[in-house]
């Protein structure tokens, strides 16, 4: 009898091992996967997986024609990482930092954007993120490194118009990277911030997308994961909270969604809202699926943003 025992607790404890250990090596390969510049899997399979709403629009002639108006500027992150952005440059003091979202560009995402922002009277700069575009780094920010680097294009701005009045508007990835920035000392230019689609942290992004297409169980494998990201990145993916960031904001807020989204649920800005302890507005897009408020009902996406401009900046 002790030896069937002694059996049946071998056998469970080799099934243990083997089991910790595909559940680390799996961790491993999601993390790898979301923050790799070029991670063939997501490359070439999860891009439609973890997205499915994902379809880029054409640009058209008019779009091209206005990038072709850009004067490109450069920085240095503080971990010496190459930073390229477009700016689109006028006699103004206002200026509107358009910041795009996971795994697209300055381009391909924020053009129209600067180009409506451009005609109502603003200077626009629209960085391409680290890992992203024509910037340099093998590793997505996802938000929390791009918000130190959303604070050196701030003060390149202040630096060239100390006069300026700055907008934060981003999408996505890009709306926590707006997000994050506004937990650190931001100078007085920074006025006001839009954020369209935004999650409430990197681990909780992470968490609902394993929800849907995981069978092992999250709280553990989001455990191990978290502590390969702290290896990998250099931070956890608890650490990378917009929620907290925004406990220490003032600036007035303007959040966006789409009720239909599909990759970050809406219930993630209904959070973002509480969180807040400045001026603050919401507004969800009835049937809009992930950043297709702006294509499917471009009247009142714009006519939201100038409301609260108008009330918030004049």
């Amino acid at each position: 009898m002790l030896v069937i025992i002694g059996i049946i607790v071998v056998i469970l404890g080799i099934s243990l091992l083997f089991y910790f250990y595909y559940l680390r090596r799996w961790a491993r390969f999601f993390v790898d996967a979301i923050v790799e510049r070029d991670n063939d899997w997501y490359l070439t399979k999860g891009r439609s997986t973890l997205n499915p709403s994902l379809k880029k629009a054409e640009p058209t002639d008019e779009l091209y024609n206005f990038w072709l108006t850009e004067y490109e500027w450069g920085a240095i992150s503080f971990d010496q990482q190459k930073l390229v952005a477009s700016t689109f440059l006028q006699d103004s003091n206002r200026w509107v930092v358009c910041v795009h979202g996971y795994r697209s560009t300055g381009f391909d995402e924020m053009a129209q954007t600067a180009k409506t922002y451009f005609e109502a009277g603003y200077n626009v700069l629209v960085p391409d993120l680290r890992g992203h575009g024509r910037s340099s780094g093998k590793v997505i920010g996802l938000g929390w490194l791009d918000r130190l680097d959303l604070i050196t294009w701030i003060n390149l701005i202040t630096d060239n118009n100390p006069q300026a009045e700055i907008i934060l508007h981003g999408e996505g990835m890009g709306a926590a990277a707006v997000l994050m920035t506004s937990g650190e000392k931001l100078p007085d230019q920074v006025k006001l911030l839009i954020a369209d689609s935004s999650y409430t942290s990197v681990y909780s992004v992470f968490k609902y997308q394993l929800h849907r297409f995981t069978k092992y169980p999250v709280n553990r494998f989001m455990g191990l994961a978290n502590s390969y990201a702290k290896k990998r990145i250099g931070y956890s993916l608890l650490e990378a909270s917009v929620t907290r960031q925004l406990g220490s904001n003032h600036l007035p807020v303007l959040f966006l969604h789409g009720k239909a989204d599909q990759f970050i649920p809406v219930s993630e800005t209904d959070t973002l809202m509480e969180a807040t302890a400045g001026v603050k507005e919401r507004h969800i897009f009835t049937n809009c699926d992930h950043l297709k408020a702006k294509e499917e009902q471009p009247v009142a996406y714009w006519q939201v943003i100038w409301s609260f401009i108008h009330k918030n900046l004049g």
